[in-house]
């Protein structure tokens, strides 16, 4: 009893029956019975590191107990402490809250290199990792961290898939840590190969690791990477009730690298005073879910750089960035809603069309600077999507909607022409359809010899009255073929008092209306035509 008294901590809540057991059955050691002193100053490493090889499980009483290299754990070891008191230091100054970090230690604190190891209620000071979890001698699975305290490390908690796809890193639960003062990450998931360009020497990335209640917190010291940091991790590693508290010169608090897929966030904290944003996601990453995120700090709540929207995330801070990709709802009710909107607006030097990709619903299109042609997705390619396209400049240059190797809206090109012009459309998966449509073609259009100067007016049937003046010479009046204007009424009238004539034809002299060319030659003179999209008719002649 006189044994177990001396290493309890007054005040701190033990399960001392579990203690007995213990130490009565001598299943677990302590580094003293190996040669520890534990005063901080004597070197410990080998000692504790003799207690791991001869008795798998170690029990550290109250004590500093200094390493320079790190403490190496194999399968199912354990090291059981009593909380902050037992005090792993793995730099050669001890630890001081109200001074910056020296960062010192090269090495880790401690090595998990194989499975089902435990390590639970101690502090850990300094280390390159404090806590490094890696498959290099077999596979890194099934360990538990938990009740740990975490100082002044380089990173506090590491895993690694190594460089072995047979000794993964997978299934490992760590709950309940505080990691203080990190240099560089607070948490850090990768995989380090032996040969950066050789993919053989490439180990599986992280999956499956399970992470409750564990804060990474800055304390006002520099930090260079992130809270959390996701560089490669894929498959339901998950982080539930976790917490950032960075420093302003942190990137994130929760950082999704390249190879950061099917994550889940659920009930992070993420604070920082300066612009770091709260959950940031790297162009390769996908399929992550975020949920409730709590974002207090200066910077976005969800960055995404990529602009792509890779991830899924609910009730998720502010501003509220939510996507929910393939799901079908029904009877659903909506009292606000935002439309996902690009702007388009062609510089001068821009040459040839410009294709949307459907990533919005709502498109601005301006042609202030040129005409231009718009393509859509083939239809077959967009099954079931809606998309509303509205011009919205001043300026009379026709924006011509097409298809991406296909006919077009209702089967033919559709042109915006005026400010405001606005058409919906929606495809079924074989066409693009027409839902909705305002455009109003101008009233008139003045035609002379000064818009006709070779003596030519190719005219593109977007007005419904063209008002011809031949006064300085004949002008030939051509219409387009009847296919490219199927619904289009206009009227040409010859507004000048000369005898020269206003000739209507189709391109290349081969007809007009009816069949046939068709001459004004008189003041007042006008001819109203239709395309019904097979041929040009004359509804009326005066």
């Amino acid at each position: 009893m006189a044994e177990i008294d001396s290493i309890l901590i007054p005040g701190q809540s033990v399960n001392k029956q579990k203690l007995r057991q213990y130490l009565a059955a001598r299943e677990i050691a302590r580094p003293q019975d190996y040669g520890a002193v534990g005063d901080g100053v004597n070197d410990d490493t080998q000692a504790i590191n003799d207690a791991l090889a001869a008795e798998k499980a170690i029990y550290l009483p109250r004590g500093v107990y200094r390493i320079t290299e790190p403490i190496t754990m194999h399968y199912g070891n354990a090291i059981l402490g009593m909380g902050d008191e037992s005090v792993i230091q793995a730099q050669d100054t001890p630890l001081n809250e109200n001074e910056v970090p020296p960062y010192t230690a090269e090495f880790n604190a401690i090595e998990i290199v194989e499975g089902y190891c435990i390590v639970e209620n101690i502090k850990i000071v300094g280390g390159a990792s404090a806590l490094f979890l890696a498959g290099k001698v077999g596979p890194c699975v099934k360990n538990v961290i938990e009740n740990i305290t975490i100082w002044d490390a380089q990173i506090g908690v590491t895993l690694d898939g190594w460089n072995d796809t047979n000794k993964p890193c997978y299934w490992n639960n760590i709950s309940r840590v505080l990691v203080a003062r990190p240099k560089i990450n607070g948490v850090l998931l990768t995989t380090t190969p032996t040969d950066w360009e050789d993919p053989e020497t490439f180990g599986d990335s992280p999956n499956a690791n399970k992470f409750h209640d564990v804060r990474v917190y800055s304390l006002s010291s520099p930090l260079s990477g992130s809270g959390f940091f996701v560089s490669t991790g894929q498959y339901n590693n998950s982080f539930v009730d976790c917490e950032a508290n960075v420093h302003e010169d942190a990137e994130a608090c929760f950082r999704l690298g390249f190879l950061a897929r099917s994550n889940i966030i659920n009930n992070f904290y993420a604070e920082c005073l300066g612009l770091a944003p709260g959950i940031r996601i790297d162009n390769g990453s996908y399929d992550n879910t975020i949920m409730r995120l709590f974002s207090a700090t200066g910077g976005a709540a969800i960055w995404d750089p990529t602009l792509q929207g890779e991830y899924q995330a609910y009730d998720a801070g502010f501003p509220k960035k939510n996507f929910m990709k393939d799901v079908y709802i029904t009877d659903v009710h909506v009292d606000g809603m935002t439309r996902g909107t690009t702007y388009i607006d062609p510089a001068v030097d821009h040459v040839g069309d410009i294709s949307i990709d459907l990533k919005h619903t709502f498109y601005l299109l301006s042609s202030f600077n040129k005409s231009y042609d718009l393509i859509l997705p083939n239809a077959g390619d967009a099954t079931g999507r809606w998309v509303t396209l509205k011009k919205s400049d001043l300026r009379d240059n026709p924006i011509h909607i097409k298809e991406n190797n296909g006919a077009g809206p209702d089967n033919r090109t559709l042109t915006l022409l005026q400010q405001y012009d606005t058409v919906t459309l929606v495809s079924n998966g074989a066409t693009w359809w027409v839902c909705q449509d305002n455009r109003m073609p101008r009233p008139s259009r003045y035609i002379d010899n000064d818009a006709a100067p070779s003596g030519t007016f190719q005219a593109d049937m977007l007005n419904r009255v063209y008002l011809v003046s031949a006064f300085g010479g004949q002008i030939i009046f051509e219409i387009p073929a009847p296919s490219a204007a199927a619904g289009r009424v206009c009227t040409i009238k010859k507004i000048d008092p000369s005898g020269n004539h206003v000739k209507i034809q189709m391109a290349g002299a081969s007809g007009g209306p009816d069949a046939q060319i068709w001459s004004l030659t008189s003041h007042f003179a006008a001819l109203t035509i239709y395309s019904d999209g097979g041929q040009w008719v004359v509804l009326s002649q005066y």
